[in-house]
């Protein structure tokens, strides 16, 4: 049994876990199996190591800490019932555990049930989730924008190069004319 004061240091580490976190999201464990659990963590840590969680804590501990945390309870009061696990994630692309645990539901027959959660701050629901899961990521952004900035700069050498490659060609004829 947990004395007082170790579930005050859980509540205050989940509390500075909740404040730094991009991704918290709730969920549902119930039916699955610790094989199933251990599965979906190690796809977790190949992507993230050690900058995501995934752990089961009592709920009374996670509503302190979400408090503590600052995060409207009437957002998330109705998500922190029954059988919760809870995933955290502190990395610039939060979006990617997203689309890890609902490639893994995909797979599984016992599957996180995803309640609800905040991205970046902002409160969604279960169903939300997956389209969310859908957005790009951080990076596939940042290819896109590059690639925008790109395309006319790279339109402007071809043009360019279509202009010098022609102007070649006209030498060469007028070269070649003269020879005759």
């Amino acid at each position: 049994m947990l004395t007082r004061e170790r579930k005050e240091e859980i509540v205050e580490s989940l509390s500075e876990a909740y404040k730094k976190s991009s991704l918290i999201l709730f969920a549902d464990y119930k039916g699955m199996k610790v094989a199933g659990i251990t599965t979906f963590r190690d796809r977790l840590y190949e992507k993230y190591e050690d900058r995501a969680q995934f752990t089961i804590k009592k709920n009374t501990l996670v509503r302190l800490a979400l408090n503590n945390a600052g995060f409207d309870e009437s957002e998330w009061k109705d998500s922190i019932t029954g059988t919760t696990a809870v995933l955290t994630v502190d990395d610039e692309d939060p979006i990617s555990a997203l689309k890890i645990i609902t490639d893994f539901n995909k797979n599984n027959r016992t599957l996180p049930v995803i309640k609800a959660g905040f991205l970046e701050g902002k409160y969604f629901t279960g169903d939300q989730s997956t389209e969310l899961a859908k957005l790009p990521s951080r990076d596939q952004l940042i290819a896109m924008v590059v690639g925008g900035f790109a395309a006319p700069i790279t339109g402007l050498v071809y043009t360019l190069n279509g202009v010098l490659t022609k102007f070649l060609y006209a030498l060469n004829a007028i070269k070649d004319k003269k020879a005759e």
